[in-house]
């Protein structure tokens, strides 16, 4: 990712998804100009990314080689080994994944058989890798936004195992949506990091510490090391306090917890003054440590909901709910909870499918529980299951036609699809379709036959 210096009253735009093709297929010999003969001892250049991650994995290596397996496994499966998108992962002989600092849910599953978003088999690459090592590119979370980017991974095979270490190429076309809220606090910590190591310290806090640098609940607050807040737009008053060990109004003790941030990140719950309100109302923020300081963004929980009537704002809400309650209650809970019908609320109800895009919880038709999403189709032959399965975190719309659980009737609905971790979720509503002009009716009944009544599927 590459930051241009911005206007010091502009408003943070930028970041996310590399999605305008399939990702490249691997080498199967690595590139000679990417291959580096420099001693391990001193580091290239974090802007030689190749260069910088192939001596990320020969580090990884001669750790391996000085301290043994278990020490090793240790050091790379704690998330302070991670440096900013440069982490090692450690792949055993049977393609298990037994190191990993930022996806422990990952450990202890098999990379040789897993996809990208794109499904592309990228694990069955890094399995072959030797002991001259092999580049592989794929879809990858990344470490800070945790959206899908495009990662260029350095794997070599050493004693038994296969270590690997990438770097990622980041499409700065357009944030996440602030409804899908937790992404998009974490892409703003990921850009105000991007701006530290490109601008600087001093620049960075000032820009923090501007009253333009306040979008709605949205803004950056900065820590040093032990604690002393040294940005917050919302807070100016607080600048310069020491909130190592700060309670909110219910008496929590959170500021320790934001200076126990690493860097992998960590989210934080506590109550604080909503810059719009004025309120102290319940806050959940994403606390990253990076270099000397301690960089987090949050937003507040209001418990409303949109009026029904905003049928797309309060679609968007159902799904982040959803989102909500697989945080807080975890992924068994919420295939329980989605999957009984007292969950459907007139149209409304969430579907929820694993990253693969096999439906795993659905209150209205238990036939489609694992059902592979991509294989689905509407009335009028729309492979609509193919464009949800290619939502991202950001989020995609996806129209196509189905039964309004209301009265049966199928009608076209729009459904709001996001991933989160690795789950897809989506919620939608209905509309009843205009019949088809004269002149397309006519089209279709020369191509196909009569044309279909669209109003009724």
């Amino acid at each position: 990712m590459r930051f241009a210096r911005p206007p010091l009253l502009a408003v943070l735009i930028a970041a996310v998804l590399a999605l305008a093709g399939a990702g490249a297929g691997a080498q199967d010999e690595p590139t000679p100009e990417l291959i580096s003969e420099e001693p391990t001892g001193e580091a290239p250049p974090r802007s030689d990314e190749a260069a910088y991650t192939q001596w990320f994995v020969r580090q990884a290596v001669e750790r391996y080689d000085a301290t043994g397996r278990d020490a090793t496994l240790e050091y790379y499966n704690d998330p302070a080994s991670v440096d900013g998108q440069w982490y090692v992962f450690v792949v055993n002989s049977d393609g298990i994944l037994i190191g990993h600092p930022t996806r422990p849910d990952l450990r202890d599953t098999s990379t040789a058989a897993r996809l990208d978003v794109f499904g592309k088999p990228y694990g069955q690459e890094i399995v072959a890798a030797t002991a001259d090592g092999r580049w592989v590119d794929y879809y990858f979370d990344h470490p800070d936004t945790g959206r899908p980017e495009q990662k260029h991974s350095w794997v070599v095979a050493h004693d038994g195992l296969f270590f690997g270490s990438g770097w990622y190429d980041v499409d700065e076309s357009e944030a996440p949506p602030k409804i899908a809220r937790r992404p998009y606090a974490r892409y703003l910590v990921a850009e105000a990091i991007e701006r530290y190591d490109t601008e600087g310290r001093e620049y960075t806090l000032d820009y923090h510490n501007l009253p333009e640098a306040l979008d709605g609940e949205w803004y950056v607050f900065i820590l040093d090391a032990d604690g002393t807040l040294l940005s917050n737009p919302n807070r100016t008053d607080l600048v310069g306090t020491d909130l190592s060990n700060i309670t909110d109004v219910t008496g929590k003790n959170y500021g320790q917890e934001l200076v126990a941030a690493t860097a992998g990140g960590v989210w934080v719950d506590y109550f604080f003054t909503h810059p719009e309100t004025r309120q102290e109302t319940q806050k959940h923020s994403w606390v990253v440590r990076h270099d000397d300081l301690i960089l987090g963004v949050g937003w507040h929980a209001s418990g409303e909901a949109p009026p029904q009537t905003d049928v797309a704002g309060y679609s968007q809400y159902l799904v982040h709910q959803a989102i909500e309650r697989y945080v807080a209650e975890g992924r068994d809970a919420v295939v329980e909870y989605y999957s009984d019908p007292a969950t459907v609320d007139g149209q409304w109800y969430v579907a929820v499918a694993d990253s693969g895009g096999t439906i795993i919880a659905h209150p209205l038709n238990e036939d489609l529980i694992g059902v592979d999403t991509a294989t689905l189709t509407d009335v009028n032959g729309k492979a609509f299951g193919a464009e949800m399965v290619a939502a991202t975190t950001s989020g995609a719309w996806v129209d196509f036609y189905n039964p309004d659980p209301t009265d049966g009737e199928t009608k076209r609905k729009h459904m709001w699809v996001i991933r989160y971790d690795d789950l897809m979720f989506g919620s939608g509503w209905y509309t009843v379709p205009e019949p088809p002009a004269d002149k397309m009716a006519g089209e279709m009944a020369d191509e196909t036959g009569p044309a279909k009544d669209t109003a009724t599927g």
